[in-house]
């Protein structure tokens, strides 16, 4: 049997998590048109800006089409021309001269479908991120079906995690997020909740949360697994004790406090346990003897002999 002071100790009241983490922003490339990879700019792994060329395919068929569409459309535009001299004369009908317009709009909407045709046979990064593995090769022939690379957003990163449901009320859009990895054991990161789901999981009776977490320096990675741990109050200073010091019976928890060398039973309220220790809202004062082991062989008011 063994025994101990009541100690004084602060508190903190956190939520812990299993969060995992992805991409603020995440695509698969591919082509918007079929064509032969005739040019690649990008290098599997690397980080790239939004409106950087990432692949060309073949453009000669369709800048053929495009020289083709200006040069009709600057022949209806000499047309038009022509016309509009003519009937500001009052020498070219009305209904004549509403058809060469018409044949020039038509022309000029041509040349822009060819133009953004022409556009489609050069893939540009939609957004700034880091692209994955290069899944394609300079000369394959590709369809709107095939994969170039994937993108991902990854400064900041998204985690996304779940609470009980009962802690809803402690957790809003700013509350801070330490998260630690398993792969930087002797790191810690910090996010910031920034979105909560509007309702509670009718099966689990959880709450969604997601925050947004810094990621300059590119460590960590979509995907991953992560834990979370949130302060939802300020710290309190609570009486605190061994685990092994509070038992349970049908009345409750409570522990053995020595008085005069007699086991006094009495009643605990456990506000929080971490770590081997219990911290406790009612029942103690700091410095009072209590039996820390072996309390489970004791009765009330029975002498008591602490030793080893």
């Amino acid at each position: 049997m063994g025994a101990t002071s009541v100690v004084l100790q602060p508190w903190q009241e956190t939520i812990q998590a299993v969060g995992s983490l992805s991409a603020s922003q995440g695509i698969v490339i591919k082509p918007e048109t079929s064509g032969r990879i005739t040019a690649i700019y990008f290098q599997s792994g690397e980080n790239v800006k939004a409106g950087d060329p990432l692949l060309q395919l073949n453009p000669a068929m369709l800048q053929a089409k495009l020289d083709a569409a200006k040069a009709q459309t600057d022949l209806s535009a000499a047309d038009y021309a022509r016309a509009s001299t003519l009937y500001k004369q009052k020498v070219f009908a009305k209904a004549d001269m509403d058809k060469v317009l018409a044949s020039y709009r038509a022309n000029q909407a041509q040349q822009a479908q060819a133009q953004a045709a022409l556009d489609q046979t050069l893939i540009r990064a939609p957004f700034s991120g880091r692209i994955g593995l290069r899944l394609v090769n300079q000369g394959d022939y590709i369809d709107p079906s095939k994969a170039i690379a994937n993108l991902d957003a990854i400064d900041p990163l998204r985690v996304d995690f779940k609470i009980p449901g009962t802690d809803a009320s402690k957790v809003t859009v700013g509350t801070t997020v330490i998260i630690h990895s398993d792969a930087y054991p002797k790191q810690t990161f910090l996010a910031s909740v920034y979105a909560v789901d509007s309702q509670i999981d009718a099966d689990t009776r959880s709450l969604g949360v997601r925050a947004s977490l810094s990621n300059s320096k590119q460590q960590l990675l979509p995907g991953a697994f992560v834990n979370v741990s949130l302060q939802v109050a300020q710290p309190q200073s609570l009486t605190t004790v061994p685990e092994t010091a509070v038992n349970n019976d049908e009345t409750g928890s409570y522990v053995y406090r020595i008085i005069d060398h007699k086991a006094v039973k009495t009643p605990v309220t456990v506000a929080f346990q971490r770590d081997g220790k219990i911290a406790l809202s009612t029942g103690l004062k700091e410095g009072e003897q209590i039996i820390s082991v072996g309390g489970f062989k004791v009765l009330d008011k029975a002498p008591v002999i602490v030793g080893g």
